[in-house]
């Protein structure tokens, strides 16, 4: 006797709108396998292990739809937000140590109130009246570093580049090296640099601000959940 294959079981189809790209993305909800996957990712606490887990979580459940090294990091982190809220639901509930008495606080959270403002965003910057430069929003690839140093920075800059312009031409930056955009860099003046981080400045990410009451001494704390990596340590399963 022939046995009968178990009954298919079709998953939701839902549509979400990128808020930075406006780019329009069909989805479904990550599975159990998936979700164990994210745990495990979660808990290995290795940063190449957890994108990883996570690119393939997203290309998955988008059919490979949504490039995950194209789109903006913002519009990434937020996608993968809302398929967290999609698939386990919005409230999420971890412990944040009081910066006052170090008490454990249980805070409860809905990641319904998580979300990414792009109104602000300068990709078109004026250094000087004729002179200015274009750039293009980070994505994952651009593997962004936040040490400080004088060379990753310019070197995340001169990656986010479009093209530096003037009145009579365009340069595109295929046409230079890296070492001339860092000489062209050092030879601007403070007001000019300042100008340059107008756009990063500008450049959108997930948060939310926290705001609690100590349980143990009373003292009154604030905590800015910034980018994707900050979220996805809150229980995946709560």
């Amino acid at each position: 006797m022939t046995k009968k294959k178990l009954p298919t079981v079709s998953a939701p189809v839902m549509v979400l709108t990128l808020p930075v790209s406006g780019q329009k993305i069909k989805y479904r909800p990550f599975v159990i396998k998936e979700q164990k996957s994210l745990l495990l990712a979660q808990e290995s606490k290795d940063a190449d292990t957890v994108l990883e887990t996570i690119k393939e979580v997203i290309s998955s459940c988008t059919n490979g739809t949504l490039e995950f090294t194209k789109v903006p990091t913002a519009d990434l982190a937020y996608f993968f937000l809302q398929l967290r809220i999609a698939s386990v639901g919005p409230e999420v509930k971890f412990s944040i140590p009081c910066t006052e008495c170090g008490a454990d606080n249980i805070i409860n959270m809905s990641l319904n109130d998580v979300s990414v403002d792009a109104s602000k965003v300068k990709t078109d910057i004026k250094i000087t009246d004729e002179v200015g430069i274009k750039f293009r929003l980070p994505t994952v690839d651009d593997a962004i570093t936040t040490d400080g140093s004088d060379s990753k920075s310019i070197k995340l800059l001169y990656s986010l580049i479009d093209c530096i312009y003037d009145a009579d031409s365009v340069y595109q930056k295929s046409d230079y090296t890296e070492e001339e955009f860092r000489d062209w860099i050092e030879n601007l003046n403070d007001s000019q640099v300042a100008k340059i981080q107008d756009f990063v400045g500008s450049i959108p990410t997930l948060k939310h601000e926290l705001n609690f009451k100590c349980s143990s001494c009373n003292a009154e704390q604030s905590r800015l959940l910034e980018g994707l990596h900050n979220f996805f340590r809150l229980d995946l399963d709560s």
